[in-house]
C-alpha cells in the first residue's frame, strides 16, 4: 500500500495560493493578475498591524507621488506615518551617508492601505485593491484550505485503506490474485472517487476533466467542495459497511444528486487561456 497523503501540497496561503485555486475562489481575471503581480513587490502578511513592507517600495509602486521620496514623507505621507508610530506599527531606519543620513521605513500592511489609498494615483488604487483582494484571499481560504486539503485527503487514505482490505479479501478467497491487489484497490478508489462525481454533477471524474479542463476537486467553490466531501465521506462509510458501487450510487443519488451544475463552471470564452 502506498504511503498515506498528508495534504499539506493544499495548504495554501495568500503569499503562494496559485492562479487556479484564486479563480476557484471567485476572483476575476483582473483580480488574479493583479494580485500575483503586485504580491511579488508587495509581499502580503499575515499579521495586518506587524511592519512588514518597505515604505520606498510602496512609494514607486503608488506612482511616485510628489516625484521623491523625502518629500513625499513630508508633504502626504508624514500625518499618517506619525498615526502609525504610536502603535508600533513603523520601523524607522536611518542610513549614513556621506551626506545627511537617508531614512526608510518599514510600515505595516495597514498603514501601507492608507498611503495608498492617499496617494490619489491610479497605481495608488491597483495597490488599494490589492490589499483589499488579498486580505479576501485570506479569508476564503481560511474557509476552502481545510477541506481541500485535510478533510478530503484523510478520507483519501480511509477510503484507499478499506479498498485494500476489500481486495485482500478477494485474493484470500481466490477471487482475485494476491499480485492484482494494490491494482484492484486503487481502480477501486478511483471508480468510488469518479461515482460522486457521477452523483453530483451528471458527469464521470474524466468527463468532468474534459468539459471544465480540471479535476473537479481543483474546481469546486467552497460550498459546493464541502458538499462533495460530505458525500465522498458517506460513500466511504457505506463502502466499509460492504455496500456495492451501484448501491452507494443510488443511495448517494437521494441527497446529492445533480446537486453541482457543471455549467457553473465553464468559463467564458474571453477568460480561457
Amino acid at each position: 500500500m502506498k504511503s498515506k497523503r498528508t495534504g499539506k501540497t493544499f495548504n495554501y496561503t495568500p503569499t503562494d495560493c496559485p492562479k487556479h485555486v484564486m479563480q476557484t475562489l471567485g476572483f476575476t481575471e483582473e483580480q488574479t493578475q493583479r494580485m500575483i503581480r503586485v504580491r511579488r513587490i508587495l509581499p502580503f502578511a499575515d499579521e495586518s498591524t506587524a511592519p512588514s513592507i518597505d515604505a520606498r517600495q510602496l512609494w514607486e509602486n503608488i506612482g511616485n507621488p510628489h516625484g521623491q521620496f523625502n518629500k513625499w514623507i513630508e508633504q502626504s505621507a508624514e500625518g499618517i506615518l506619525d498615526d502609525f508610530i504610536q502603535n508600533g506599527e513603523v520601523l524607522e531606519i536611518k542610513t549614513h551617508t556621506g551626506r545627511r543620513p537617508r531614512t526608510d521605513y518599514t510600515i505595516s500592511r495597514d498603514c501601507a492601505v492608507h498611503l495608498a489609498m492617499n496617494a490619489r494615483t491610479p497605481q495608488g488604487k491597483e495597490v488599494r485593491s490589492y490589499f483589499i483582494d488579498m486580505e479576501k484571499l485570506a479569508i476564503r481560504l481560511h474557509k476552502y484550505t481545510p477541506i481541500r486539503g485535510s478533510m478530503l485527503t484523510s478520507i483519501d487514505n480511509q477510503v484507499a485503506h478499506q479498498a485494500f482490505i476489500i481486495a485482500g479479501e478477494q485474493a484470500k478467497s481466490g477471487e482475485l490474485p494476491k499480485n492484482l491487489v494494490s491494482q484492484k484497490a486503487m481502480e477501486m478508489k478511483a471508480r468510488l472517487m469518479s461515482l460522486v462525481c457521477r452523483v453530483m454533477t451528471g458527469l464521470s471524474a474524466s468527463e468532468w476533466r474534459a468539459k471544465i479542463g480540471r479535476h473537479i476537486r481543483d474546481s469546486l467553490n467552497t460550498d459546493d467542495l464541502n458538499q462533495y466531501s460530505r458525500a465522498y465521506d458517506s460513500a466511504l462509510t457505506m463502502l466499509a459497511g460492504g455496500m456495492t458501487l451501484s448501491q452507494i450510487e443510488a443511495v448517494l443519488n437521494h441527497s446529492y444528486g445533480n446537486s453541482v451544475d457543471p455549467s457553473d463552471y465553464i468559463k467564458p470564452p474571453a477568460e480561457v487561456a
